[in-house]
């Protein structure tokens, strides 16, 4: 059983690795460089080897006092690890693209590797993720304003460039959006000024990552971002009225003096709509289904890890990827892997629900980037996907009587 100080020391160097990776790294690094063997040496470090070793193969099924979710898990990626990998061996794929899309499958089960090793320690994991997370979306978005040379003044006037390397579709920039202006107004109620100092710090920080979504007009991201503080407003209001009405006015005198950027915001974002449309989402769903109806083992097991897609959203060349985790499963994984991936994300979803409940705040910060990575973005395979995952699990558990491994 990990005890209380190993549980730190584990989320401490997870948060290291979060914050090395906002500043140095990329959400999907062409190459593995010194800075991204640190990052993994100190994602190793924080899981540890005995247990990827015991869910790789299956020995975690027979703990006993385990959560619901956790064995479904368990078996869901032993499913999408071995099917698709023996069927890319069979099937002669390349083993550099193997490994682009076997390293992803880990993070997106990272909840089943990490959560059993913090759960001796919650409360402060939560707190250490939550702050490594904000960080990386913050030096995101310093890195993307630098390549946009600090264009402050473009944003709502025209679309700006999202860069070689796509730093803003970390989900960790929009996570930093939410969370960064909504535990600053908090901190700012305190009254002490060393709390409203990294209040303003926090804001600030927030609006430098809203910025630089609607500065390259990233349509998705933005509507959720609103979607979440209209959510928490209402909650602010229902629970403590007059202080909603406060944090509510104080929000409007804040926006005042960019309201003209914001509709200019709102304009682009019509605009893209209108030029762009769903960026040919259907056009490489249909590629995907016609890759997995190509023969009934294909239907069923996929064309395994490894395999390239000739995908109509990137101009028809054939790539590891697609922008939607469904069509990505499907052609990779078949039904089979499909059903799997499905079991898993349904298990973890009552746990999402608890955390906003009980944490709205958190909750709608790690909801809707992992919606828009979930649901019609690349980012499923990210780093930041998963460490959301498990902050929504481990957030959600605090306070509850479960085993600590």
């Amino acid at each position: 059983m990990a005890g209380k100080g190993v549980a730190l020391w584990r989320a401490a160097g997870l948060c290291l690795a979060l914050i090395l990776y906002g500043l140095l790294s990329a959400p999907a690094p062409a190459q593995i460089r010194l800075i991204e063997a640190v990052i993994g040496a100190l994602l190793v470090l924080g899981v540890g080897l005995l247990r990827p070793l015991s869910v790789t193969t299956g020995h975690a099924l027979l703990e006993r006092d385990s959560p619901s979710w956790e064995r479904p898990a368990v078996l869901a990626l032993a499913v999408l690890l071995w099917c698709p990998l023996m069927r890319g061996v069979w099937l002669d794929w390349s083993p550099g693209d193997m490994l682009r899309d076997v390293v992803p499958l880990f993070y997106l089960f990272l909840p089943v590797l990490l959560v059993p090793m913090l759960r001796a320690a919650p409360d402060r994991a939560v707190a250490l993720l939550t702050a490594g997370m904000a960080l990386a979306g913050v030096g995101f978005a310093l890195r993307w304003w630098k390549q946009a040379d600090w264009g402050f003044g473009a944003v709502g006037v025209r679309a700006m460039a999202d860069g070689g390397v796509y730093l803003l579709n970390a989900p960790s920039v929009l996570f930093a959006a939410i969370v960064l202006p909504s535990s600053g107004l908090g901190m700012l109620m305190r009254g002490r000024w060393l709390w409203s100092a990294a209040g303003v710090a926090a804001i600030l920080g927030g609006f430098l990552c809203l910025a630089a979504l609607a500065g390259a007009v990233h349509r998705m991201a933005l509507g959720l971002a609103v979607m979440a503080f209209v959510a928490l407003g209402l909650w602010r209001l229902r629970r403590t009225p007059m202080v909603g009405v406060g944090v509510g006015m104080a929000a409007l005198l804040l926006m005042t003096p960019f309201f003209d950027v914001l509709l200019g915001a709102a304009g682009q974002v019509a605009e893209k709509t209108r030029l762009a449309g769903a960026n040919t989402r259907w056009e490489e769903a249909d590629a995907a289904f016609g890759q997995a109806l190509s023969s009934p083992t294909a239907f069923l097991f996929g064309q395994g890890w490894g395999a390239l897609l000739a995908n109509p959203a990137v101009g028809g060349w054939r790539v590891s990827y697609t922008h939607t985790l469904v069509t990505y499963a499907l052609a990779k994984t078949g039904v089979i892997g499909l059903c799997a991936l499905t079991a898993y994300l349904g298990g973890l979803a009552p746990r999402a629900l608890a955390l906003l409940r009980s944490d709205p705040a958190l909750g709608w910060a790690v909801l809707a980037p992992l919606l828009m990575a979930l649901g019609a973005h690349t980012s499923f395979k990210y780093l930041d996907t998963g460490v959301l995952l498990t902050l929504t699990v481990l957030a959600a558990e605090r306070g509850k009587a479960l085993p600590s491994r």
